[in-house]
């Protein structure tokens, strides 16, 4: 699950509101600080069918400067599309301000959530709409409350658009986008600042234990913390191509050796036949001499020269 190796610390969150509101010509918002942003109430408890439920968001934040809250801000993980979204986003705003009810000062703030999308195979659904996922006739309208799914394709973005990220997430974003477009990934020299969590996010989406093995190792890629995707990448090849050539080496001995068994034995077997047949010839031929045949004839009738 991508829940678990996301950039949930403050930067990390900091990054992906401030690309979507770019994304998304917003442009009058803006967190400026990491420090703007503090831990909220992530698990929120609710009563279904007389029993107690629990559910808890990937990443929750508080958005507070100067002393004023300003929102509560929800981010979502999502590597496949989940057209319930809108139903999940209800809950979980609607969750977050009955929490605000049940606090002392009772001060309600705005919240707002963002789905962050890896998936690269399709885009995510234009239906992004409570309205749109009930085909509410528009007779209902009026009366109903609406929910909007706020979605951040990171595999979609332009490189314009990825480059706005002053954080790890860049490289998630050009790697998404590589694997979306199938041309290459081209690791650059800029340095990786958390590489244990980049790491980690980086196996959970391509699948490839080398990048959850390589956190052990990562004093081997880093150099006076000067960790870059590129010096890994480098090493990781050198490395890839060292156990292909190891494996390929041994592959290919064994089957030298299959090979020259197996025509040893054919030749040999041959060989052994061959010596049989003129062993047998030799002998027949030394019965018919002894049997007083001439020894042209004799010859003749055993095949010999």
């Amino acid at each position: 699950m991508l829940e678990s190796h996301t950039f949930a610390n403050a930067w990390g969150v900091c990054q992906i509101v401030n690309v979507f509101f770019a994304v998304n010509g917003i442009k009058d918002l803006r967190i400026e600080r990491p420090e703007d942003l503090q831990d909220a109430q992530a698990r929120t408890v609710y009563k279904s069918a007389g029993q107690i439920r629990e559910q808890e968001r990937d990443v929750t934040k508080l958005w507070v400067k100067e002393d004023t809250v300003i929102s509560l801000i929800g981010l979502e993980n999502q590597s496949v599309i989940d057209r319930t979204m809108p139903l999940r986003i209800f809950g979980y705003e609607g969750a977050d301000y009955r929490y605000q009810l049940t606090q002392k000062d009772r001060k309600l703030n705005p919240v707002f959530t963002i789905v962050v999308y890896f998936g690269t195979s399709e885009r995510w659904p234009k239906s992004r709409t409570l309205f749109e996922l009930l085909r509410v006739p528009d007779s209902l309208k009026i009366i109903l409350n609406d929910c909007r799914v706020n979605v951040l394709e990171l595999a979609w973005l332009t490189d314009e658009q990825i480059d706005l990220f002053r954080s790890d997430f860049k490289f998630v974003a050009r790697q998404l986008k590589s694997e979306r477009t199938g041309e290459a990934f081209i690791p650059s020299d800029e340095r990786i600042s958390h590489p244990d969590a980049l790491l980690k996010l980086m196996g959970a989406l391509t699948g490839d234990q080398h990048f959850t093995e390589a956190v052990n190792n990562l004093t081997d890629f880093s150099e006076g913390g000067n960790f870059t995707m590129k010096s890994f990448l480098t090493s990781f090849l050198e490395e890839a191509e060292a156990k292909g050539l190891a494996i390929g080496e041994a592959k290919g001995l064994a089957r030298g050796e299959a090979i020259g068994e197996a025509k040893g034995m054919a030749i040999g077997e041959a060989r052994g036949i061959a010596i049989g047949e003129e062993r047998v010839r030799q002998s027949i031929f030394q019965s018919l001499l002894s049997e007083g045949m001439p020894r042209e004839r004799a010859a003749k009738i055993v095949g010999l020269n």
